[in-house]
């Protein structure tokens, strides 16, 4: 989402409220989290010291596989965003610490989405009791019940089973 800075560049303290819906980026997709349809940002940009302070919360929902029993949980989020903008042509800043720009317009998505990316956990749960699958034949334990032994003991470690004894 490309946002024009024009009008804020010309003053400092100047503030624009900002209220946007960005799809996923296309890169994003076919990959094992899902994002469900647009994000919401709302939030401020203002000009401080000639450099670009963009505030506010990003929130949405994406598609992941239960890390017990791989079936898709939807989840949400809500993230706090603050990303720094400077002109690429900027003096007396340090350009590898903050997000750049050219012209007189940014682009919004580049200090969202990895914000978003970043606060994703690797995993989530269908639900916090969620018995996962039968590590002998797949099956999954919150719907049935198997007939698995389940003291079965691997056979390079059954000399460690003497021990509890």
């Amino acid at each position: 989402m490309i946002f024009d800075v024009q009008t804020i560049l010309k003053t400092e303290g100047a503030r624009a409220n900002v209220q946007v819906s960005l799809l996923p980026p296309e890169e994003f997709s076919g990959g094992e989290i899902e994002f469900c349809g647009e994000l919401s940002f709302s939030g401020v940009i203002e000009n401080v010291g000639g450099v670009l302070e963009l505030s506010g919360e990003a929130k949405g929902s994406f598609a992941v596989p239960c890390a017990r029993c791989m079936k898709i949980t939807t989840q949400h989020y809500c993230v706090a965003i603050s990303e720094t903008y400077a002109h690429e042509n900027a003096e007396g800043v340090d350009l590898e610490a903050v997000l750049t720009f050219v012209g007189t317009s940014i682009d919004l998505g580049e200090a969202i989405w990895p914000n978003v990316l970043l606060s994703i956990d690797t995993k989530y749960l269908c639900q916090p009791s969620c018995k996962g699958l039968c590590p002998m034949c797949g099956a999954d334990l919150n719907e049935t019940s198997c007939d698995c032994a389940e003291d079965e003991i691997d056979p390079r470690l059954a000399g460690l089973a003497d021990l509890l004894k």
